[in-house]
């Protein structure tokens, strides 16, 4: 057969070897290792969405950022359906195979610190905890100074805006845009900062969820990893990305 086949192009083969768990007999081990890898494949995708809605923007074209920020959320509902699927497990099977999993840990996931990076609220100071390897510290410092679509995104308000927006906060540009975005530009610039606003709304749905998750599974018992479990993920939960796209709400 000319060309090439499902099976080759997608590399199945070499895919189906890659699910290896650590210990013998535990009966959800396999579906753990597959849902964090699917997650993992699904963050490479967001990174390339996000960075084309950033260049979109930082060409001050925001009507072309709407697409990958609309293929961004749905890959991000399909990930808050995985967390579901995770819930599946009983503490007691996923206790069969926790303790071999240490130290790795999901707070290592580097490209969800990437996609933080890249969305605007990526903390500098992960980069010097000593959870990732020399070359993953290089990589993330080279993402972080990629610039995020927040700076994309403000970018272009202030473009729209012109002299008249030169030295003016970013909060008063977007009370502005929340009060009068009935022609384009001004609609695409309301269009993203609510679809940004979805974004910040969905890893924060994903935190909760996750939070639920941990409790039911491990209760109070201290996270992989090192981490301090249920304790660590309560603290994130009031973290949000863009609190002037909440705020703005207020004085609307």
């Amino acid at each position: 057969m000319p060309g090439t086949d499902y099976s080759a192009y997608l590399k199945i083969p070499e895919l189906l070897t890659l699910q290896v768990p650590l210990t013998e007999g535990a009966d959800d081990e396999l579906l753990f290792i597959v849902v964090h890898q699917s997650y993992e494949l699904w963050f490479k995708v967001c990174l390339e969405e996000l960075r084309k809605a950033r260049e979109a923007l930082r060409e001050s074209r925001p009507t072309r950022a709407l697409r990958p920020l609309g293929r961004l959320l749905e890959i991000e509902d399909l990930l808050l359906s995985h967390l579901r699927v995770l819930n599946s497990m009983s503490p007691e099977k996923f206790l069969e195979f926790r303790d071999p999993l240490d130290p790795a840990s999901g707070f290592q996931s580097y490209q969800f610190r990437a996609i933080e990076f890249l969305s605007g609220a990526g903390r500098a100071t992960l980069l010097e905890s000593g959870l990732f390897s020399d070359d993953v510290v290089e990589w993330l410092r080279g993402v972080r100074n990629e610039g995020s679509v927040w700076e994309g995104f403000v970018h272009a308000l202030r473009h729209e805006a012109g002299p008249s927006g030169l030295g003016r906060a970013t909060s008063d540009l977007l009370l502005d845009l929340y009060r009068h975005h009935e022609s384009e530009p001004r609609s695409a610039l309301h269009a993203v900062a609510e679809r940004l606003l979805d974004h910040d709304q969905h890893l924060a749905q994903w935190r909760h969820q996750h939070y639920l998750m941990a409790a039911r599974q491990i209760g109070q018992r201290p996270g992989t990893g090192g981490s301090a479990g249920m304790g660590y993920l309560g603290s994130t939960l009031g973290f949000r990305m863009y609190p002037d796209l909440r705020d703005v709400r207020s004085a609307l």
